[in-house]
C-alpha cells in the first residue's frame, strides 16, 4: 500500500505533527505516537517515522506530533501540572484524526510517551488500543533468581574470555533518569482498560532488564488482573531501549506491525 504525508496544526496551531496516510482502499484506523522523553516527534533515532510508514503501508493513519515545548511545538501558557497539559495536547492530536474519519484509535509510544498514552487512554472512550514500548514495570519474585543467574552466566563467560561487555551505550543505559508511574495507579488503569474492552500490547526491551526480564512477568506484576486475549506481550531482550542499531528498529517495527495487523 502506497502512503503520504502532510504537516498538520494542532491545539490552536500551537503543537506541530506529521501525519502518515495510506492511499489505498483499505483503512483500518489511526495512531497517535506520543513524544518519548524529550526526543521530537521522529522519535529516537528515527523509530518514530519508521513505525508510522510501517502501520500507514498496514492501512492505519499515523499522527506523530510534538508536544508542547518539544520540537516544532511552542510551550503552553497555562500553568496546569504538566499530566493535565499533556492529556490535552494527547486529546488535540486524537480530536485531529478522528475528524478525519480515520476509525478506531490507539495511542501509543516509548517510554514516558507510553504512560502519557496509557493515562489518556483512560478517559477518552474513542480509545480502542494501546502499545506501550518499555513502560512501568515491578520486580517480581521471579525476576530475582533469573537476574542472578543472568549475572553469574555473564561473569562465567567473562572469565574464561569468551564475553566481552558492551559498552554502556549499547546495553541499554538510559541517560535520563525517569520516574515510572507506581504500581497502584497502572493497575487500576489497566483493569478500567479492560472492563471497557481496550487492546493493549506491551514490548519490553533489554532496556527494561532492571525491571523486567522474562515474558511471563507481566501476568505476575499484576496478580488481580485477568489479562486474557486482551493484553499481548513481545520480549526483546536483545535489543536496546532507544534502539541505535537499525536492526533492532526494524525488530521492534515489525513486532509492533505483526500485532496491530492481528487487531
Amino acid at each position: 500500500m502506497m502512503i503520504q504525508e502532510s504537516t498538520c496544526r494542532l491545539a490552536g496551531d500551537r503543537l506541530a505533527g506529521i501525519v502518515t496516510t495510506p492511499t489505498g482502499a483499505e483503512r483500518r484506523g489511526a495512531c497517535v505516537l506520543v513524544n518519548a522523553g524529550v526526543v521530537a516527534k521522529h522519535g529516537p533515532f528515527r523509530l518514530y517515522v519508521e513505525l508510522a510508514r510501517r502501520l500507514a503501508r498496514d492501512g492505519y493513519t499515523t499522527l506523530r506530533f510534538d508536544l508542547g515545548g518539544l520540537g516544532d511545538s511552542a510551550a503552553s501558557a497555562a500553568r496546569a501540572p504538566v499530566v493535565e497539559r499533556t492529556r490535552g495536547e494527547i486529546a488535540s492530536a486524537v480530536d485531529h484524526v478522528a475528524a478525519a474519519g480515520s476509525g478506531p484509535v490507539i495511542v501509543g509510544g516509548l517510554c514516558s510517551g507510553a504512560e502519557d498514552a496509557f493515562r489518556y487512554a483512560e478517559r477518552d472512550p474513542r480509545v480502542t488500543g494501546v502499545v506501550l514500548v518499555d513502560p512501568f514495570a515491578y520486580r517480581t519474585p521471579g525476576w530475582y533468581p533469573r537476574d542472578f543467574a543472568r549475572r553469574a552466566s555473564g561473569k562465567a563467560l567473562l572469565a574464561v574470555g569468551a564475553f566481552t561487555p558492551l559498552p554502556l551505550r549499547t546495553r541499554g543505559a538510559r541517560l535520563v533518569d525517569y520516574q515510572y508511574m507506581p504500581r497502584r495507579e497502572s493497575t487500576r488503569i489497566l483493569g478500567a482498560l479492560l472492563d471497557r474492552g481496550v487492546r493493549l500490547h506491551f514490548v519490553y526491551t533489554g532496556g527494561s532488564a532492571d525491571k523486567f526480564n522474562h515474558a511471563g512477568q507481566l501476568a505476575a506484576m499484576f496478580p488481580t488482573l485477568a489479562l486474557g486475549d486482551q493484553v499481548t506481550l513481545d520480549h526483546l531482550p536483545g535489543i536496546e531501549h532507544t534502539q541505535l542499531l537499525s536492526e533492532d528498529r526494524e525488530r521492534l517495527v515489525e513486532a509492533i506491525g505483526t500485532r496491530l495487523a492481528a487487531w
